[in-house]
């Protein structure tokens, strides 16, 4: 009867042990995943305010709102100044390979959409209203695949 007790109160312990091992785990998992997740919608809303940076400082020289002499220099140099790239490089460790291949377009129609605005064409040009839609559309293509990995 001693051995019976005494099995009975080692398995109850090693049941209690497992399924509190097992509660720990999935717990560690759940938060590892919600850090994940918030590490990524961060390096996410750091790229997007970047590159929406980089917009309107591009729409205000087009318009002529910066319309001094050193305005179409402003612009050859948005990427850098806005942060753009090393937000893109941020990017890059936390997103998955789809968002980061959208984001390289992103980058790549907002660079040809500042040459054109470096260029001095006006703002209702048909080259430059061109670009700027086709970088806007691409950057909400991104926002929407950026949603659907959170």
């Amino acid at each position: 009867m001693e051995w019976t007790s005494l099995l009975s109160t080692t398995m109850g312990a090693l049941i209690a042990l497992a399924a509190s091992a097992l509660a720990e785990r999935r717990r560690w998992l759940r938060e590892s995943e919600q850090r994940t997740r918030d590490d990524r919608r961060a390096s996410y809303v750091a790229f997007l305010n970047a590159t929406a940076e980089a917009s309107e400082i591009l729409v205000n020289i087009a318009r002529g709102h910066d319309s001094d002499e050193t305005a179409l220099a402003r612009a050859a140099t948005v990427l850098r100044d806005s942060d753009v790239l090393p937000r893109r490089l941020e990017l890059s460790l936390v997103a998955d390979d789809h968002v980061v291949r959208q984001a390289t377009h992103t980058v790549a129609l907002l660079r040809i959409y500042r040459d054109t605005v470096a260029q001095g064409l006006p703002f209702d040009s048909e080259e430059l209203q061109s670009a700027r839609v086709a970088f806007n559309e691409q950057r909400d293509r991104l926002t929407q695949h950026m949603r659907g990995t959170l």
